[in-house]
């Protein structure tokens, strides 16, 4: 057996140096530089979108946000009595409507099956308005309307497996009003709203998109868009339009 030399001895030190001198990651609790599960910061973490823009996002998720929107052109429906209306084809659909107020306006249009549910509840003093129409499979809506003023609603849904909620609870001399519109499958929907004078129109065109928004107080706009799959529900609190995230204009796509 040959003996090293002892130039090996001094190579073999060196890489001995060397792996002394890296950490091992798998024993450390530290967090690596940049914190990538802090939120917009422009690092991915666990699958998660980091900031707003296309750089530095775990699935190309596109976000655009305009804190100056422009108007959203909406008006309260006049609502005389109570008035419900149904039309159903297809199998196993069901629809409910309950109205106690003394002004409410409820349509419901379902077309295909199987399973289709509509529920609307239209309570207080005040009027109500509420439109949903379902084309497809499998689609769930439910609305809820109360409280001492106006509230409208228009919906429609079209795919399969959608999800949709919406409670309206108006207490001011202004309506609040939304738009929601879903179109693909297993997509989730829900938004509540109380005051007054708030105004929502919400739109997913895709599949396995979410959204929740509530706005609280007076005054709040939203506009959000999402188009693509799987995009992430940011789930939005809006109290009160003086203060500038009262009006907002959302843009989601990785289209």
């Amino acid at each position: 057996m040959r003996s090293a030399s002892p130039a090996a001895f001094l190579a073999l030190a060196a890489v001995a140096a060397l792996l002394l001198a890296v950490p091992v990651s798998a024993q450390s609790n530290n967090v690596s530089p940049g914190n990538p599960c802090l939120k917009n910061n422009g690092n991915p973490c666990n699958g998660n979108n980091g900031n707003l823009g296309r750089q530095g996002n775990a699935s190309g998720e596109r976000r655009t946000i305009d804190r100056k929107p422009p108007p959203i052109a909406m008006a309260m429906p006049a609502v005389n009595g109570r008035g419900a209306f149904i039309d159903q084809i297809g199998n196993a659909s069901s629809a409910s409507i309950v109205q106690t107020a003394p002004n409410a306006y409820a349509r419901v249009i379902q077309n295909g099956g199987p399973g289709n549910e509509v529920d609307v509840t239209q309570r207080g003093t005040g009027d109500g308005y509420a439109s949903v129409t379902q084309s497809g499979s499998t689609q769930f809506a439910r609305a809820e309307q109360g409280g001492t003023g106006s509230n409208a609603l228009w919906t429609n849904q079209s795919g399969t497996n959608n999800w949709l909620w919406s409670r309206q609870l108006a207490d001011g001399s202004q309506f609040n009003g939304a738009a929601l519109r879903q179109i693909g499958s297993n997509n989730d929907m829900l938004l509540l709203q109380t005051g007054s004078d708030n105004r929502a129109v919400l739109s997913q065109e895709g599949d396995n998109n979410g959204m929740s928004v509530t706005q609280n107080g007076a005054g709040n706009r939203l506009t959000w868009n999402q188009q693509g799959n799987y995009l992430t529900d940011l789930q939005i609190v809006q109290n009160g339009g003086t203060v500038p995230g009262g009006q907002l204009l959302i843009t989601q796509t990785n289209r």
